[in-house]
């Protein structure tokens, strides 16, 4: 996968989760929730609450995942290799956030290590190259 395409569908994925948390917060708070300047009704829970922490794990992770993938980018990196790892980041961070919703710790684990090695292989190739 070219790095670009990789850039394009991480910020999809970060589109959709915001989507996905505001639809949500939308049909549990109702629509005028969205407009209003008093919003009360308490924390999140449950369902909400994953998918807030989702979105702002898909956040924190773009300070490591961006830079990697840029930097392939305007380095142009080539090869097989970093194309797998530019893959592993989009289809990691596209399972990451549905298997958060799930509630399940451990079925996140494994989405967030392919994206997370994904890009520090990206680091590797990149920091051997600069030597």
């Amino acid at each position: 996968m070219e790095f670009t395409t990789a850039l394009l569908w991480y910020g999809l994925i970060s589109a959709v989760i915001v989507g996905f948390d505001i639809m949500f917060t939308y049909a549990t708070k109702g629509f005028g929730y969205g407009f209003s300047s008093k919003r009360e009704g308490g924390a999140r829970t449950g369902f909400g609450l994953r998918l807030q922490r989702s979105l702002q794990n898909q956040a924190e992770s773009a300070a490591y995942i961006i830079p990697a993938l840029g930097a392939g980018a305007l380095l142009g990196l080539e090869g097989q290799g970093v194309g797998i790892a530019a893959l592993f980041i989009v289809i990691g961070r596209a399972l990451f956030a549905p298997a958060y919703w799930t509630g399940i710790p451990f079925l996140r684990v494994p989405f967030f290590a392919m994206a997370s090695f994904g890009a520090f292989y990206i680091y590797a190739v990149a920091l051997l190259q600069a030597m």
